[in-house]
């Protein structure tokens, strides 16, 4: 008799493992040899799975009910074997089995020539149920000892049935995962188009910054070239690295596909659960597992402004001018309003760029993340790392918001912007006065605007957030600064109030 150790080492590849049932020929599999071997079908059609060990795969098998030999010195091959009946049949005697309903419980699988290996070795009778709590099969006289009492027994039929189900669904969540995949891939394969917008930007910004500047900033020049050059290798290397982690998470899914389309078409219940109880646990935490989602691209110039101010901070009042405004260029990113999250009485520009408070709600339709309360919206737009920078254009009744995409959508009771834990905001209400708030915390602010420009600056690995009026000649007067620890993708957010004060809010293009 083989030792447990024996038992559970892989026939093919030696490695042992924890659990798997043997096969009819007593060899045993391990997981990864169970995949191989099985997908391995998929370019013979529904060739019957053979040991990858000993080969052994039963020989032609004769129908029970016919002659041995024909007077044409033809032998009739069975095509099934019937479990209750114990008999091979070809496919004449086979079709009373499959027209009358008194076979209709009767399982077919197969052509099996030696039926042993399907018998109970205490009472000799064919397996016709599996008990799941002891993941073995069992014959009428185990159940009638009572061996199993207390347990979930179903017949053979029955387990196949519902590991179909199981199986099918499995096979669902492969397809929707390579979709997601695919999806994925589609989004990023835009990204040389992108890369080299943004070479073509920044060469144009950096030739701006040159003109005026004379002989120092020339070496700025140069500098800032190096490090937007060296910038951008690293983006696209880890572009790159995301490419093959999704490439090769979809490689995963599709050869576990493979392997449960394989399962899905087994018509030997012996088999299917063999093969599928060795790996069920890896298997579903492998679909359970998302598809590796990329990181967002973003270029983060944080390190490269902090340079050039560094080497040039002497300069003169119109160099620091010159390079306050490249800051804001370089930081500044696109951003459009969310539809399906604007309230009803917010109308939103065709460019989806400004929003305006109306008074009568507008015709839209119902959506899970619309606002439903506060007149409120948010942009597409996410980030989870580096600097941003916006500058807007509000008047009215107005609140600016930064806040985690999760925020409450629906009802009063937290909803409203700096009213929570996940959004801070600045408000300035009817009479012009302004207030920073954050969880319904409210922080006066004693200055008051002379225009309608409010620049937004967001530093997310340092979680820092400010608010800043934008004067006449650009220049920043700060309003206030949270400082926060970001754990979630943050987006801007605006809520508009009182119709009647014209309130609206423009994303201004720096």
């Amino acid at each position: 008799m083989a030792t447990q150790e024996e038992e559970l080492t892989c026939s093919m590849c030696r490695d042992s493992f924890s659990h798997a049932p043997p096969l009819p020929c007593g060899h045993s599999l391990c997981p990864a040899c169970i995949h191989e071997a099985w997908s391995s079908r998929q370019g013979g059609g529904r060739a019957r799975f053979a040991c990858p060990q000993c080969q052994e795969e039963h020989e032609e098998v004769l129908c029970d009910c016919c002659p041995s030999v024909t007077e044409e010195g033809k032998q009739h091959l069975a095509v099934k074997t019937c479990l209750k009946c114990e008999v091979s049949l070809c496919a004449e005697h086979l079709q009373p089995h499959l027209e009358r309903p008194a076979f209709s419980n009767h399982l077919l699988v197969d052509p099996l020539g030696d039926l042993s290996k399907r018998r109970c070795p205490t009472h000799t009778e064919v397996f016709r149920y599996y008990c799941a709590d002891e993941r073995v099969y069992a014959c009428g006289d185990c159940l009638l000892e009572g061996s199993h009492a207390q347990h979930k027994v179903k017949a053979l039929k029955q387990v196949e049935e519902d590991l179909k189900v199981i199986l099918q669904t499995l096979l669902l969540k492969a397809e929707e995962k390579l979709q997601d995949g695919e999806q994925i891939l589609k989004d990023h394969e835009n990204i040389d188009s992108f890369m080299a917008d943004t070479v073509k930007q920044d060469e144009t910004q950096v030739e701006q910054l040159s003109s005026g500047l004379q002989v120092q900033v020339r070496k700025l020049v140069g500098a800032l070239r190096e490090i937007t050059k060296k910038e951008r290798e690293q983006v696209m290397e880890r572009v790159q690295q995301d490419y093959c982690k999704v490439r090769a998470d979809m490689s995963e899914t599709q050869r576990i596909q493979h392997y449960l389309a394989s399962l899905l078409a087994e018509t030997d219940p012996f088999l299917l659960i063999w093969a599928f109880q060795s790996d069920d646990t890896k298997l579903l935490a492998d679909l359970n597992g998302p598809v590796f989602l990329p990181h967002p691209i973003s270029l983060d110039r944080k390190h490269i402004l902090e340079d050039i101010e560094c080497k040039y901070r002497e300069f003169i009042t119109a160099t620091l001018r010159c390079l306050s405004d490249l800051k804001r260029e370089l930081l500044t990113s696109s951003l459009t309003l969310d539809t399906n999250t604007a309230h009803p009485q917010l109308s939103i520009s065709d460019d989806l760029r400004s929003v305006t408070r109306v008074k009568s709600h507008l015709p839209c339709a119902a959506h899970p993340e619309r606002f439903d309360h506060w007149p409120q919206v948010l942009t597409v737009q996410t980030f989870s790392s580096g600097t941003h920078y916006w500058e807007l254009e509000a008047e009215g009744f107005w609140d600016v918001g930064i806040c985690y995409r999760k925020i409450g959508r629906k009802g009063k009771e937290g909803n409203a912007f700096g009213n929570n834990k996940v959004s801070w905001s600045l408000t300035q209400q009817h009479d012009k006065k302004l207030a920073a708030w954050h969880n319904r915390r409210k922080t006066r602010i004693p200055h008051q605007m002379t225009g309608n420009r409010v620049a937004v600056a967001v530093d997310y690995s340092a979680g820092i957030i400010t608010f800043s009026e934008v004067g006449p000649s650009n220049n920043l007067v700060h309003l206030h600064t949270f400082c926060a620890t970001f754990t979630e993708p943050l987006c801007l957010g605006f809520g508009l109030y009182k119709a009647e004060l014209n309130s609206h809010i423009s994303i201004f293009k720096v």
